[in-house]
């Protein structure tokens, strides 16, 4: 029956357990929701490599134009002077590390078992650390451990937020495991 790719059974042992690893690797296989989540948390990791990577004008340049769109939508509420002050950049540019990893928090989150764990956090941890450590080769940029520490704090957050997601709607999520199809057999 099993073709040769079963362990041999003896007569009278319970199989409800190997059965039950049936179904779980049939879930595994058909749930492509991991494997979608991690090909994201790549391009994600790409992507931030490729912001770090910029030298210090570009990126400057890239926080500033932010600062200007938001001036120009804040117009009449906020005076302009407030998003051309030095402080004001540094907020964008902090604002940015954190989203970007609260990003990453979140496809790597999803990816992986839907769990809070440590092993997340020291990848988050990792992620954050190789960043800055590259930032140190890019023209005027500098790694900075008050950087890694907004990055984790944006991973964890990104982990935290999603976490508590799932444990509010639980199974009403649609990134929860499709049921397995019982009708499927294994020869």
């Amino acid at each position: 029956m099993c073709a040769g790719i079963c362990a041999p059974v003896e007569p009278g042992q319970n199989t409800a357990y190997t059965g039950q690893m049936i179904k779980d690797a049939i879930n595994r296989l058909k749930n492509w929701r991991g494997r979608w989540f991690g090909f994201l948390t790549l391009v994600w990791l790409g992507v931030m490599f490729w912001f770090s990577s910029q030298p210090a004008s570009e990126s400057s340049q890239l926080s500033g134009s932010v600062l200007l769109w938001l001036a120009d939508q804040t117009d009449g509420f906020i005076p302009r002077s407030v998003f051309l002050a030095p402080l004001a950049q540094t907020i964008i540019r902090k604002t940015a590390h954190f989203a970007n990893y609260l990003i990453l928090g979140i496809l790597s989150y999803l990816s992986d078992d839907r769990r809070l764990s440590l092993r997340l956090l020291v990848f988050g941890l990792l992620a954050a650390d190789f960043d800055e450590s590259h930032q140190v080769f890019v023209p005027g940029r500098s790694g900075e451990l008050r950087d890694v520490l907004i990055d984790l704090a944006g991973f964890a957050a990104g982990m935290s937020l999603i976490h508590g997601v799932q444990r509010l709607f639980g199974d009403q999520l649609p990134m929860d495991p499709k049921p397995v199809d019982d009708s499927i057999r294994v020869v």
